[in-house]
């Protein structure tokens, strides 16, 4: 299993979520966050604003749809502009893949180990 966190600009937020949904991929955790990246914030004026909003979304997925993902979430958040086609805009995102060990479901105490398809019961005390 891997985690992808994909920081992204909120306008374009729901349609990354639309797209996602329309492949299965509907477990996601969607977060409202400030920051900046290379565009290293607005200036207006004499003022420098670089708490710019963002949003994340967090998806555990098993390793086989990654990619996929990815390449969604990359083609649906990317800022489309007439003079440079194809290559976005500073700020348009960054996506993070990560490892995921293990996932626990709460309510059930039910464990998904990192090999697809191998849920473990486990023990309720801890």
């Amino acid at each position: 299993m891997k985690m992808i966190w994909a920081i992204i600009r909120p306008e374009y937020s729901q349609k990354v979520i639309d797209a996602l949904e329309k492949t299965g991929i509907s477990a996601m955790t969607r977060l409202h966050v400030t920051g900046h990246g290379a565009e290293i914030g607005i200036m207006a004026g004499h003022v420098n604003y670089s708490e710019i909003p963002k949003e994340m979304l967090m998806l555990v997925l098993p390793d086989i749809d990654v990619a996929h993902a990815v390449k969604i979430i990359s083609t649906m958040a990317k800022t489309w502009q007439k003079e440079n086609p194809g290559l976005g805009a500073v700020g348009d995102g960054k996506i993070f893949v990560t490892y995921v060990e293990d996932a626990y479901t709460i309510r059930t105490a039910e464990k998904r180990r990192s090999a697809p398809g191998l849920p473990v019961k486990t023990s309720n005390s801890l």
